[in-house]
C-alpha cells in the first residue's frame, strides 16, 4: 500500500510542484488548500505524514497544527518562507516535528520526508517485547507507550525518539548536535534551540516538576543525560 502524504498550502502552483515531486517517489498525495479542507480530510483519511505551510489566509499553520494534533499523531513537517528563528521555534512548540525553509531543493524535501516516515512507521510496527522501567516512568518498547507518574503520556514522534535515545543510554551525556544528528538525520539544519525546545516539551510531559527534572538532566556546558538515580 502506498504511503499517503497530505500537503496543506494555499498556493496552487506550489501544490502542483509538491504533487509532482512526491508522486514521482511513489507517494499517494492528498491536498488541502486551507485549514477547513485539511481538518475535513483528516476525519476521513489517515495520512502517514503532513506537509503544512505556516502562512495561509484563513488559518495560519501554527494555529492549525494545534487543531491537527487532536486528530493526528504522525509526523508534521512545516513549510515556511520565513527564516526567522522564532517562527521556526513556534512551529515546533505547536506540535510540529520539523521544518523546511522555502525555497528548497526537492531532493532535500524528499530526504526529510523519508527520514520522518521511517520514524513514524515505528509507531505502528511491532518491536521486541520489553519495557524500560524507572521509578515513576515506564516505556513499553513493544507498543511504544509511555506512562509517567501513573498517567499515560502522548508523545510526538520526535519526543519519543528523543526519550528512547536518552533512556536506552543512561548516564551518557549527549551534546545537542549529537542528538540532532541521531534523530533528525540531517547535518545541515542543526540548531541547539531546536533540541532545547524538544527537551522542554518532553520534560513537561514526563516530569512531575519540569523545573526540577528527575529523569532528563542538563549537564551545563555539555548537553543532556538521562539519569533517574540522581
Amino acid at each position: 500500500m502506498a504511503v499517503t502524504i497530505l500537503t496543506v498550502d494555499d498556493d496552487n502552483d506550489f501544490q502542483r510542484m509538491l504533487h509532482m515531486f512526491l508522486s514521482a517517489e511513489g507517494f499517494h498525495v492528498l491536498q488541502a488548500f486551507n485549514g477547513e479542507q485539511c481538518l475535513s480530510l483528516l476525519e476521513s483519511n489517515h495520512p502517514d505524514l503532513i506537509l503544512l505551510d505556516i502562512q495561509m489566509p484563513d488559518t495560519d499553520g501554527i494555529t492549525l497544527c494545534r487543531s491537527i494534533r487532536s486528530l493526528f499523531q504522525r509526523p508534521i513537517l512545516f513549510l515556511t518562507g520565513n527564516s526567522q528563528q522564532q517562527d521556526k521555534l513556534n512551529s515546533l512548540q505547536s506540535g510540529g516535528d520539523d521544518y523546511i525553509t522555502k525555497p528548497f531543493d526537492h531532493l532535500e524535501l524528499i530526504a526529510r520526508v523519508k527520514a520522518h516516515l521511517r520514524w513514524g512507521m515505528l509507531l505502528t510496527s511491532p518491536q521486541p517485547s520489553s519495557k524500560l522501567s524507572f521509578p515513576g516512568l515506564e516505556i513499553d518498547l513493544e507498543r511504544l507507550n509511555v506512562t509517567a507518574n501513573g498517567q499515560a503520556v502522548t508523545l510526538l514522534a520526535k519526543e519519543l525518539h528523543l526519550l528512547l535515545t536518552l533512556a536506552q543510554n543512561q548516564q551518557r551525556v549527549y551534546h545537542p548536535r549529537q542528538l540532532y544528528e541521531l534523530i533528525w538525520n540531517d547535518l545541515s539544519g542543526y540548531s541547539s534551540e531546536l533540541i532545547k525546545v524538544h527537551i522542554y516539551k518532553l520534560r513537561k510531559k514526563i516530569e512531575a516538576d519540569p523545573m526540577n527534572p528527575k529523569y532528563i538532566h542538563t549537564v551545563r556546558g555539555f548537553g543532556y543525560k538521562f539519569d533517574p538515580n540522581l
